[in-house]
């Protein structure tokens, strides 16, 4: 590129650009230009109006670079910032295998400051975003609530029964009717075209049992949810393979361990999933209703909606698709007292991220309090 075709970049070297090519430069400069513009006028309280100063502006954008930056050095070249990317580099602080040019680990403020200017990122593209793990001086808190034993159960209940309507017979013609309606809406086709075999697949399908249990048992995060592919199955063995060039933040392969009862529930999916046209084109083991891949955002859309079908209530928790990895975690520490166990189910490399997982379970703190009670028992 000649000296009078760069494109200037308010805040950046044309350095740190060089991974674009110009037609990637033209259009990253439009969203840098927009996303300055957003930050002086509105970045620090958009309800309000009220922007950055210019020197609080430049390290914020410098800290979003570097995240964009992460990305191109994995040869994925976005123009724009994803969930999955800001959590794979959240994830990558917490294990400190994101570190400075030098090689030496951020501390715990550095690594909250790109945390926050994340969230001005995703603030400014209007996407829905929330760290996984925050960054206090005193040591990492997650952002999201465990649920306890018997949830996790009900969620796997709740599973069976989504978006599963009564037997196609067994209803008063005005029932049908509204369910027919419903079922057109989620099958996205003519209400006069849902037939009682639409009411019978969706009566057995596998779907959801398969993605809740085999969640509970590995713990899997929203943005390996949506890379998962058939391939990865081994049902033989009892274990889904992760290669390495999926399991980005890690680099290396990995194993994870399935539960009996999770080999039957994926056994049951893959057949049924192999009648379905959706799949057809699609190496995904799930696809939402509209056949993309899931998300963070469309995996907590069907969290809310099995959370209300089981009937469990937040009361002030904050309870996301994390709070599922959160919990295996908790409870996997309970069990074996063993961070090594923990880091090798979650798909940890360090002991110091699966350390945030060792703490007390709900009914091992009533436990300890029914012990210590004295006076009348009831």
């Amino acid at each position: 590129m000649s000296a009078d075709s760069e494109i200037q970049f308010e805040y950046l070297s044309s350095e740190s650009v060089s991974a674009l090519n110009y037609q990637q430069q033209v259009l990253y400069s439009e969203l840098w230009d927009d996303l300055i513009a957003y930050l002086r006028t509105q970045g620090k309280t958009p309800e309000r109006g009220i922007g950055y100063e210019d020197s609080g502006i430049r390290p914020r954008v410098r800290r979003i670079h570097q995240v964009f930056e992460y990305a191109w050095n994995q040869d994925r070249l976005v123009l724009e910032l994803t969930p999955e990317v800001a959590d794979e580099f959240v994830n990558g602080l917490l294990e400190d295998t994101i570190t400075k040019n030098n090689g030496e680990a951020y501390k715990r403020g550095s690594k909250r400051k790109l945390v926050n200017a994340l969230e001005s990122y995703f603030r400014f593209a209007d996407t829905e975003w929330e760290p996984e793990v925050g960054f206090r001086d005193t040591a990492p808190a997650y952002a999201s609530d465990p649920y306890n034993k018997r949830e996790r159960g009900l969620l796997l209940n709740a599973s069976f029964d989504y978006q599963s309507p009564p037997s196609y017979s067994n209803v008063l013609p005005e029932e049908r009717d509204a369910w027919n309606a419903y079922l057109a809406q989620l099958l996205e086709k003519p209400k006069d075209e849902v037939s009682p075999d639409d009411w019978k697949a969706l009566k057995t399908s596998w779907k959801y049992p398969a993605l809740i249990s085999t969640t509970l048992d590995a713990g899997w995060r929203a943005g390996m949810v949506g890379r998962l592919q058939t391939a990865f199955i081994d049902l033989d063995n009892g274990q889904i393979v992760i290669p390495a060039e999926v399991a980005i933040k890690n680099n290396e392969r990995w194993k994870d361990e399935l539960t009996t009862r999770s080999v039957k529930l994926l056994e049951k999916w893959l057949a049924q999933r192999s009648n379905k046209a959706k799949y057809d084109d699609s190496d995904h083991i799930w696809l939402n209703r509209k056949g993309n891949p899931y998300n963070s955002a469309s995996l907590n859309d069907l969290l809310d909606s099995l959370m209300d079908a089981a009937g469990i209530e937040a009361n002030g928790r904050k309870l996301t698709w994390h709070s599922i990895r959160h919990s295996t975690g908790m409870y996997v520490y309970d069990q074996e007292r063993d961070l090594e166990m923990v880091a090798e189910i979650l798909r940890h490399k360090s002991l110091e991220a699966a350390r945030k997982y060792a703490h007390p379970t709900p009914e091992a703190k009533t436990e300890v309090l029914e012990d210590i009670q004295g006076g009348v028992s009831f």
